[in-house]
């Protein structure tokens, strides 16, 4: 259990094996904690079917750490094993195959401080504060999300990516540190078939060999999952977590059967790929309410946890009924939703439901520049609309993701810059200027909105249209530093400061057209 717990972190660097079968002896070459490297390892033999064939290695370092990590057919006759350490030292692994020619490889390496200041190893619940994420070197993490479903659809063709890397450096810009991706869809009902340019619903590359309608299920299609790769690898560079969606179930895929040996295959496939990469959440599947068969999801997720050599966070999307009946209870890290309205009251049930966190992963539309009208789903709200239900969700202790309706989905437009991203980039601004996981819902202190606080240390009020209210502030040492803030403009205003009892507060008077937060303490 110890070694299981340190991998939670890992890294690896890449060594070429080719040839019969000499061993890799690469002692001296540095590799960062953390980072993902590939073994290539070469075969004179090619079977029928080479995604069939078995190969693992096991893997060995400081302090008795031992994990086993399973490798994957790369093309060219060769397979690879992607892998990533969490201590710095001396590794070395040796691979078991049913395939002779991979059997029995070696290599070693040593294990070096990772340089990026982006980089903290893997996500973890803090055990202390379980409803909080911390990265595995300590780092706080305020997970503001968005999401863009086919973000793997832009750049098919282009190795250097030169229109993700700019959308992921604005994003990041934006203040937006995870992004939801599907691991593969095909196309929506609302908006089908390519409709312009901008649409990737039918996408460019198919995740399987043959097509959508009739997909060899037992053989991948390379050029998609090699530049799969290249997505993953773009947003661990910026330290951006990838909230991988494992199937989604309306997005027109002809899946694997449950529990068939594709569908077995598919899971380890993205379990070779992308368990290295510390950076990787799993979730079973967007929508996963539309699957009846409980027991076949539990499954799949116990199959996935034996199958992760990294533990990486687990969870499911959208499966309400199950979530509430606790069927998910102690099978997964944390609990992921879209919830459309009661945005506050409903994460404050969940929250006390189950020692976990929980992230409302799809809560509001933001429209297009034009209005309201301008939209590639159904449903779309203002940005101020929007930006507001984000705040009744932190303020409530939970977490969100931001979704544009011309990025969530198939019609993707990267070049656009809604207001929602200076929104949300106020948002991430302002809790992190405070210490949110020390805080608790407290309602009771504020006679109107939303409180969030460590009472006697700090306190969050969300007001969604501002007006005069009262603060009960108990048990601090001396009088606490108040400050009021815009969340459309990100402005700070003093607020003076607040002693024990009950302070009357009233927001800047040329606020009052709008939503307000103030922030007491003393830190």
């Amino acid at each position: 259990m110890a070694s299981l717990q340190l991998i939670k972190g890992v890294t690896v660097f890449a060594v070429c094996i080719l040839g019969s079968r000499p061993d890799a002896h690469g002692a001296e070459m540095p590799v960062p904690r953390w980072e993902p490297h590939d073994f290539t390892f070469a075969s004179s033999t090619m079977p029928e079917n080479p995604f069939r064939v078995i190969l693992n290695a096991e893997v060995t370092g400081p302090t008795g750490a031992r994990f086993t990590v399973p490798g994957f057919f790369d093309g060219h006759a060769t397979w690879k094993v992607r892998v990533s350490v969490p201590a710095e030292g001396a590794w070395a692994f040796v691979t078991h195959s049913d395939l002779a020619d991979l059997d029995g490889r070696r290599g070693s390496w040593v294990c070096v401080a990772n340089p990026s200041p982006a980089i903290h190893g893997g996500m973890c619940v803090d055990t202390a504060q379980p409803h909080q994420f911390v990265f595995e070197d300590g780092t706080r993490f305020l997970p503001v999300g968005y999401e863009c479903d086919w973000l793997w659809a832009l750049d098919a063709n282009d190795p250097a990516l030169r229109t993700i890397n700019p959308f992921l450096d604005k994003l990041t810009a934006s203040g937006f540190n995870f992004v939801i991706l599907n691991a593969y869809a095909y196309d929506t009902s609302w908006r089908r078939g390519r409709t312009g340019a901008d649409d990737f619903g039918p996408p460019p590359l198919d995740a399987w060999a043959g097509t959508n309608d009739q997909p060899d299920l037992s053989r991948f299609n390379l050029a998609y999952w090699q530049h799969y790769d290249r997505v993953i690898e773009a947003l661990y560079r910026r330290g951006i977590w990838a909230h991988v969606l494992m199937k989604v179930y309306n997005k027109q895929v002809r899946w694997p059967a449950n529990g068939s040996p594709e569908d077995d295959q598919y899971y380890r496939w993205l379990i070779a790929r992308y368990a290295a990469y510390p950076n990787i959440t799993w979730d079973l599947a967007k929508e996963a309410n539309y699957e009846k068969d409980l027991a076949a999801k539990q499954a799949r997720l116990r199959f996935i946890r034996a199958n992760d050599p990294y533990h990486r966070l687990l969870t499911v999307h959208d499966d309400r009924a199950n979530y509430d009946h606790g069927a998910y209870d102690g099978l997964i890290d944390y609990r992921s939703d879209q919830q459309h309205l009661q945005w506050r009251e409903i994460m404050l049930a969940h929250l006390a439901q189950y020692q976990w966190p929980v992230i409302n992963t799809e809560f509001g539309y933001e429209q297009g520049p034009l209005g309201p009208k301008d939209k590639t789903y159904s449903v779309a709200q203002s940005p101020e609309e929007v930006a507001c239900r984000a705040w009744e969700i932190y303020v409530a202790g939970g977490f969100g993701a931001y979704y544009y309706t011309y990025t969530a989905w198939d019609v993707v437009r990267p070049q656009d810059t809604p207001p929602g991203y200076a929104y949300f980039k106020n948002l991430r601004d302002f809790f992190e200027h405070t210490y949110y996981w020390r805080m608790t819902p407290h309602d009771d202190l504020s006679s109107v909105g939303s409180c969030l606080a460590e009472p006697g240390h700090e306190y969050v009020v969300f007001l969604g249209s501002a007006k005069p209210f009262t603060l009960k502030v108990e048990g601090a040492a001396q009088p606490l530093a108040a400050e009021w803030f815009q969340p459309f403009t990100g402005q700070w205003r003093s607020a003076g400061r607040l002693a024990n009892g009950k302070a009357e507060l009233n927001p800047p008077a040329e606020w009052t057209a709008g939503p307000v937060a103030l922030h007491v303490t003393n830190h």
